[in-house]
């Protein structure tokens, strides 16, 4: 099973099927893609990977989003400075765990998680206003 909820490469997720699929988190998801940035592009990866939303402010990657059976995931890339700036932001411990253990790549660590809960939604927003200023 794909990590997304679509993963057949025929079939680019719509509008409507996004709200079947992401039931009650979608408004969470409207609140991330608002604040995130300026543009957004459907892109399918792999049979592994299905369907993910990029969201981009100009020609820069903010995050990913990849929608799940009522809810969702978050990827960020999170270069050095906007790791140590991530470091600081008062993010949960979990989530800062999840950064510790990121294999750094020439693009930066990936951090993907649930967004679940109000504080999981608070932490993306934090990790947005980072992405931005780094």
């Amino acid at each position: 099973m794909p990590l997304s909820i679509f993963g057949e490469k025929a079939i680019m997720p719509t509008e409507e099927m996004l709200a079947a699929a992401l039931k009650d988190s979608k408004p969470a998801w409207d609140s991330l893609k608002a604040r995130a940035g300026t543009s957004e592009q459907w892109k399918y990866y792999s049979k592994k990977a299905g369907w993910s939303l990029i969201i981009k402010s100009g020609d820069r990657t903010v995050l990913y989003l990849i929608p799940q059976d009522a809810g969702f995931k978050v990827n960020f890339v999170l270069g050095e400075k906007a790791t140590i700036a991530a470091q600081a932001a008062g993010l949960p411990e979990a989530v800062l765990a999840l950064l510790s253990e990121a294999k750094p790549y020439v693009e930066g660590r990936s951090l993907m998680f649930d967004v679940k809960t109000e504080a999981d939604l608070e932490a993306a927003m934090k990790l947005i206003e980072v992405k931005g200023e780094k």
